[in-house]
């Protein structure tokens, strides 16, 4: 039964940003509850835990709310560390693995799927990926977009074939980095885990040409984790109302940007149309910024964020060039 100290995450099903994550759980062998969310805005039973943001997936533990997948990632790692996705030393390694996986590669990934599948899409979900984001998800463009985007996908893909060459030493079980799956492998499965759900033959050509990394993600998507519990909305925001969020200073440390704690800040992820965030400042560090008092969420959460990918502004200024 779900309560205040359970991984709940808000998510669906063929979101490949959720599947990053449920791959991680899986690895780690964690207990979690899943909330399957709308695909499309709107997503009523999201909002009031995250003042705004879209995105998925969310993670939710209690009050505490964490926004964006590379976010999700650390906070699993650093609150459930035993086994050890990152290794002492990889830190930064792992999330520029990241910024390729979800900022270079996951545009071909789409362009790709929605343009082999573009007179398939509902054109509900076309309308929402492109209020979103401003970029065109429909018409004769994708598919002519689609040779190039094609070479381009096959090209990263066969660098995850070069890094396991360099690491045949390790074995027949090697990983991108050392002798066990890590968080690079979880970033790195993503897209190939999008593409062959939806454009299988491309994919299955692609890896064809990549022996290595054909073994590498079969192994990677064989792993068994828990059956997720499933949970419903309602309980999810109950869950919220009823928790309070984990102690936490209000600090800012050495801030660029000047905010201090108490103040009206603006987050918006920085690739997207701006979808603001508006909160009280509770901390602002290197890597997080926690908000409270959310405009249209529940009062009580600490909602967190990334700092790298994403637009942060006092909130009187979001409305200036």
């Amino acid at each position: 039964m779900a309560n205040g100290q359970s991984i709940l995450l808000h998510q669906y099903d063929a979101s490949p940003f959720a599947e990053k994550v449920r791959l991680a759980l899986r690895l780690k062998n964690l207990a979690w509850g899943k909330i399957d969310i709308p695909t499309i805005m709107p997503k009523p039973d999201l909002m009031p835990l995250t003042g705004g943001y879209r995105r998925t997936p969310v993670l939710q533990i209690g009050a505490d709310i964490i926004c964006d997948t590379g976010l999700i990632l650390r906070e699993l790692e650093k609150r459930f560390p035993d086994p050890q996705l990152v290794t002492s030393g990889q830190e930064g390694t792992h999330m520029m693995i990241s910024s390729w996986t979800d900022r270079q590669w996951f545009p071909t990934s789409v362009g790709i799927v929605f343009g082999s599948n573009v007179d398939r899409i509902p054109d509900a979900l076309k309308a929402d990926r492109e209020a979103m984001t401003g970029r065109k998800y429909s018409g004769d463009a994708l598919k002519d977009r689609l040779p190039m985007l094609m070479g381009q996908w096959r090209a990263q893909l066969q660098w995850i074939e070069h890094r396991l060459e360099a690491g045949r030493g390790a074995g027949a079980g090697a990983w991108l980095f050392g002798s066990k799956p890590g968080m690079s492998d979880v970033h790195a499965h993503m897209n190939i885990w999008f593409v062959r759900r939806n454009v299988p033959d491309f994919a299955k050509a692609c890896l064809s040409e990549a022996p290595r990394t054909q073994d590498w993600f079969d192994r990677l998507s064989e792993a068994k984790g828990q059956t997720p519990e499933d949970v419903s909305a309602e309980d999810a925001l109950a869950i919220a109302k009823d928790a309070a969020p984990r102690l936490l200073a209000a600090s800012v440390g050495t801030e660029p940007q000047g905010f201090r704690p108490g103040e009206r800040i603006a987050i918006s992820p920085d690739d997207t149309v701006p979808n603001w965030v508006t909160g009280e400042l509770v901390s602002a560090q290197p890597n997080k910024i926690t908000l409270f008092k959310v405009d249209g969420a529940i009062e009580s959460l600490h909602i967190h964020f990334p700092r790298a990918g994403y637009l942060i502004r006092r909130a009187e200024e979001i409305d200036k060039p």
